[in-house]
């Protein structure tokens, strides 16, 4: 049973099953794959939610690492933990998402429109009108 674990814990830092096997002792990859199985109930699959839990073991992992160097002062040991917390944050979508908000000028805008137009055939552009209302109060009822 232990050395099941230990499978799934390489398999967590990355390694195949071939090298689980050979480290570990078991005859083939089949072998190792299916102790590791019994062991934890699954074995990382390329399914979304299974490659997230395995990429959070190996982030905190690395992340164990980085903080031991850190405090350790080992060189390069901050940027290790600063790059290892912006893919875990990112992992996690724990950052606020991208975007960009691209804003043409009116010439640009004109010449975007007619190259589609160009692309697609013509096309009858129609001048939308613009309705002026007069907002009800809010207690007024049907």
């Amino acid at each position: 049973m232990q050395r099941a674990a230990e499978g799934w814990h390489l398999r967590v830092i990355g390694r195949t099953w071939q090298q689980i096997a050979d480290e570990l002792g078991y005859a083939n990859p089949s072998n190792a794959y299916r102790a590791v199985m019994r062991f934890a109930g699954t074995v990382p699959d390329p399914q979304p939610n299974t490659l997230r839990e395995l990429w959070r073991a190996r982030m905190e992992r690395l992340w164990t690492i980085a903080q031991r160097d850190a405090e350790a002062s080992r060189p390069g040991a901050l940027r290790a933990g600063v790059a290892v917390a912006q893919r875990a944050a990112q992992l996690d979508g724990l950052d606020a998402p991208s975007r960009v908000v691209v804003t043409p000028e009116d010439a640009e805008l004109e010449r975007i429109v007619a190259r589609l137009l160009e692309r697609g055939g013509q096309v009858d552009v129609v001048e939308a009108e613009v309705l002026e209302l007069e907002q009800l109060p809010d207690d007024a009822t049907d």
